[in-house]
């Protein structure tokens, strides 16, 4: 459970609270991970219950409803959420809690409580467009990759600004994949409508690159793209060490301190973009 509170300096600023049930229906799907898919969707329905829903995207919404009310419905990928259907974002956690866990039939059933702080969309974000794939010939994002897959980032947006990307992995650290260590602006300068490869130092030059690990038989990552038309830089994050393969890890800072930081930055620009992407790594 995540557990921390930061003073509001925005008046359009709520708090939202929500209670879901999670069905899963992945025999695959380790406790941990059906814990986080259960935490996520508590998060969308609390703003889709505050906020209210775009009826752009009604069919969409509903489609995603029907597969996370129904048990015999298939859900193609649990984390496909997003915020984007939805009238607000989700600024800050101010509170996670299981309230019940079962395994039944080979399968897990995760009920959760949620409360946080949240924002109506008052200003109309940037349309960024980003994938992060295993091959830069390879279009689709996909969501399994493999022990040893490097990792790239396609990326534009149609107006300049500040970049920033974190991984997150199952032992709550937030690795700063860009900018890069020898970045002393502390943010990725991105041009408009130009169409990026970073973590390819084939197509940019000094850019550090990336192979995914797996340790365990199976593991989570969440990546963190955040974007702005206005200048930021970002987390005060260190050195890290070496992995179990005595490989070099990118600078780091505990998850906590990292959403402690991004709630700030969202709290005072209200152009940021903040999109997340999970993704699975097995051996």
């Amino acid at each position: 459970m995540l557990l921390f509170a930061l003073s509001l300096f925005a008046g359009d600023i709520e708090r939202v609270s929500a209670t879901y049930e999670y069905f899963s229906n992945n025999p695959n799907e380790t406790p941990a991970q059906a814990e986080t898919a259960a935490i996520e969707r508590a998060k969308q329905k609390a703003l889709e219950d505050h906020f209210g829903i775009d009826v752009s995207s009604v069919s969409n919404t509903l489609l995603l409803n029907r597969a996370e009310g129904d048990k015999t419905q298939s859900q193609t990928n649990v984390f496909s959420l997003g915020g984007l259907s939805v009238r607000g974002e989700w600024i800050e956690t101010i509170k996670e809690q299981v309230l019940d866990k079962r395994f039944v039939d080979g399968f897990w059933i995760v009920k959760v409580h949620v409360e946080g702080r949240a924002r109506n969309h008052a200003t109309e974000k940037t349309d960024i467009r980003f994938a992060f794939v295993r091959d830069v010939q390879d279009i689709e994002s996909p969501v399994t990759f493999r022990d040893g897959n490097d990792l790239f980032l396609r990326f534009s947006s149609p107006v300049a600004g500040s970049l920033c990307v974190y991984l997150i992995d199952e032992d709550q650290n937030a690795f700063c994949l860009l900018p890069y260590d020898n970045n002393p602006s502390g943010a990725q300068a991105v041009e408009a409508n130009r169409d990026y490869i970073f973590f390819s130092d084939r197509y940019e030059r000094g850019a550090q690159e990336y192979t995914l690990n797996c340790q365990r038989s199976s593991e989570q990552n969440a990546l963190y793209v955040v974007f702005s038309p206005n200048t930021f830089s970002k987390a005060h994050d260190s050195q890290a060490g070496t992995n179990w393969r005595d490989e070099q890890l990118p600078r780091q800072l505990s998850y906590e301190a990292f959403l402690r930081w991004l709630a700030a930055n969202q709290k005072k620009d209200p152009s940021m973009v903040v999109r997340t992407t999970i993704i699975s790594i097995r051996k």
